[in-house]
């Protein structure tokens, strides 16, 4: 038996140098596709449906980023809804730790989000030509010169 090198090549356009699996043809490495097995759970697996294996995603219709920041901000007051009732019941915040991770997540995403929405809509360019604008204007009237 001949061990034989992967015939990929890489994205900088030398050859891939790694051992290819057994068995591929044409002589391949797991990075470049050789794996010797699917990376998903096989079918038939019922824990496939627990775990995400093979799960079916649903796509809306209306995918906008408005869309996607009603539904996040929607989540974000559940989850605020969650946490101020499990700490009212008295959890301690260790017990409340994973929740409140999740909250810090959702709303860092929301923040990009919106901010991504603004700079989409060119509100961020009028917003910053606007403070350049008056900052202009306020060194013209100091400096007694037009700028």
């Amino acid at each position: 038996m001949t061990s034989r090198r992967c015939t990929a090549t890489c994205l900088n356009g030398t050859p891939c140098r790694a051992w290819a699996v057994h068995g591929t043809d044409p002589p391949r490495c797991s990075a470049h596709r050789g794996a010797s097995g699917a990376m998903e759970a096989p079918v038939g697996n019922e824990k496939a449906l627990k775990h995400g294996g093979r799960a079916e995603v649903e796509v809306t219709e209306d995918c906008s980023i408005d869309v996607v920041i009603e539904r996040l901000y929607q989540r974000q007051v559940q989850l605020d809804a969650y946490i101020t009732e499990r700490w009212e019941s008295g959890v301690s915040v260790g017990e409340l730790a994973h929740v409140l991770r999740l909250h810090g997540q959702n709303a860092s995403r929301l923040g990009r989000l919106l901010r991504d929405r603004r700079a989409l809509s060119g509100e961020a360019a009028d917003g910053i030509s606007g403070a350049v604008a008056q900052a202009l204007d306020e060194l013209s009237s100091e400096l007694g010169t037009q700028l």
